[in-house]
């Protein structure tokens, strides 16, 4: 494939695999200010900052499409790459379906028949057209998706830009009406139940540093591209996650707006009026857009790769004029298609969306653990500093993360949920490796 992403497109990308703006933030903040902004504020050192730093070496080292794929391969081999694509397929059918959800809930404030307790097959209808909208856009080539992330950046971001403004002028002429870090949790909220609803939505939001790795071998010199990215995109949404919440915190509380997804816009209008609010309820809407098109960019060339590879069959491997694999991105679409019909509300199976993500990590950072030590002379142009007790302690930090958001999310929503649904998906990979395998033999792919 060309390599063809600059620098300001991989940022853009990245910046839609793991945030898309400070949409989805609300389940974070009904916790209560001052949970909601320490959680904010930590999450990045101990949750994305090492995952990032994990992939900058990884990616640098080994810069090649299929990204996490190529370094499980490299790492642990046939059956170790087999389960690390698998599950990150398997994935994506809890993950994508969340966006096209997202997009209907902000429009119900704009057209409430689409919203949530709007009419049932309106709401599907509109989120199937908009899966094979961007499926059928992804068919031009991750150089046309770049162009769009970088101007959806822009568009998302403006609502925002505006409110911080409006808000900060306010505050600094008549005061600010409340603390942005008290009450610590909201009225009638408890410690347990917040955080069981809270962090697997902040680790949710900080997550998929790793995702654009499956294009590393679209980049332009990914060996240098990729970490400043990275970088970048870490302190960049970080800033967007705080500054936004903090104003809104301090001008609306928590005690008037029942935060949930939709409620930035009541916020929106409270403190920059009615063109604000629907300002922010249409960009609410490109930022659901821009991460489908950018996830549905990443997540197609898992089973392209495997197709290379000979563990799925070869026709998934086939590209266009474009460089984009389309049969891959069909498939994936019709999939998502049928997992959006099967399920009322997909949701059902967010729970479930963390603890998948965290095998999948694991398996990232057993590669990067084993690849320091057996191939200790591998060119890495991004090295981690500090030697192996930082190596380490960049692994353990991120699946203390995973651990912590299960067991509260268990005490919340039962242990068939959020394991026992995640284990049931997960089997599926050692299950289905004899037979992958001897669909690699057979095919002599080697």
């Amino acid at each position: 494939m060309k390599r063809a992403l600059s620098l300001s497109a991989i940022v853009s990308i990245i910046f839609f695999n793991v945030s898309g703006g400070t949409y989805a933030l609300e389940d974070v903040l009904a916790a209560g200010p001052g949970l909601a902004v320490l959680l904010l504020l930590v999450t990045p050192l101990i949750w994305s900052a090492p995952v990032a730093l994990v992939c900058a070496e990884l990616g640098t080292a080994i810069p090649e499409e299929g990204g996490y794929y190529a370094w499980s391969k490299r790492a642990l081999g046939p059956f170790g790459s087999f389960c690390q694509g698998w599950w990150a397929w398997l994935y994506t059918f809890i993950d994508i379906g969340i966006y096209p959800t997202m997009f209907c809930d902000y429009l119900g404030y704009l057209a409430p028949e689409f919203g949530e307790d709007g009419n049932y097959w309106l709401r599907k209808g509109l989120m199937i057209a908009m899966i094979w909208t961007f499926v059928l856009l992804n068919l031009f080539g991750s150089r046309t998706i770049g162009s769009f992330a970088r101007v959806f950046f822009v568009l998302v971001m403006s609502p925002f830009f505006i409110l911080v403004c409006v808000g900060l002028y306010q505050g600094l002429t008549r005061g600010f009406t409340f603390s942005p870090v008290t009450p610590f949790l909201s009225s009638g909220k408890t410690l347990g139940p917040a955080l069981a609803a809270a962090i697997p939505v902040v680790m949710w939001n900080y997550m998929g540093w790793d995702s654009v790795s499956t294009i590393a071998g679209e980049m332009e010199n990914p060996r240098r591209t990729y970490p400043q990215a990275l970088l970048i995109t870490v302190l960049l949404i970080a800033t967007i996650y705080v500054i936004p919440a903090v104003v809104a915190l301090a001008l609306v509380g928590t005690e008037q707006f029942a935060w949930k997804t939709g409620t930035w816009s009541l916020a929106a209008k409270s403190i920059g009026g009615q063109k604000l609010a629907t300002l922010t309820s249409a960009m609410g809407m490109i930022s659901a857009i821009g991460m489908y098109s950018a996830l549905v960019l990443v997540y197609s060339r898992v089973p392209f790769v495997m197709g290379r590879d000979g563990y799925l069959p070869k026709v998934l491997m086939k590209s266009n004029r474009w460089d984009a694999p389309w049969v891959s991105l069909i498939v994936s679409g019709v999939l998502y298609t049928v997992v959006i019909l099967m399920f009322r509300n997909v949701e059902e199976l967010a729970s479930a969306d963390v603890t998948v993500y965290g095998a999948m990590m694991s398996l990232e950072l057993l590669s990067f653990l084993v690849l320091r030590w057996r191939e200790p002379t591998l060119p890495r142009p991004f090295r981690v500093p500090g030697g192996w007790g930082v190596a380490i302690v960049l692994c353990i930090l991120p699946l203390l993360c995973v651990g912590t958001a299960a067991y509260y999310r268990v005490q919340e929503d039962g242990f068939w949920k959020v394991v026992g649904l995640a284990f049931a998906i997960m089997a599926s990979g050692p299950l289905l490796y004899p037979l992958a395998a001897w669909l690699r033999r057979r095919s002599a792919v080697k």
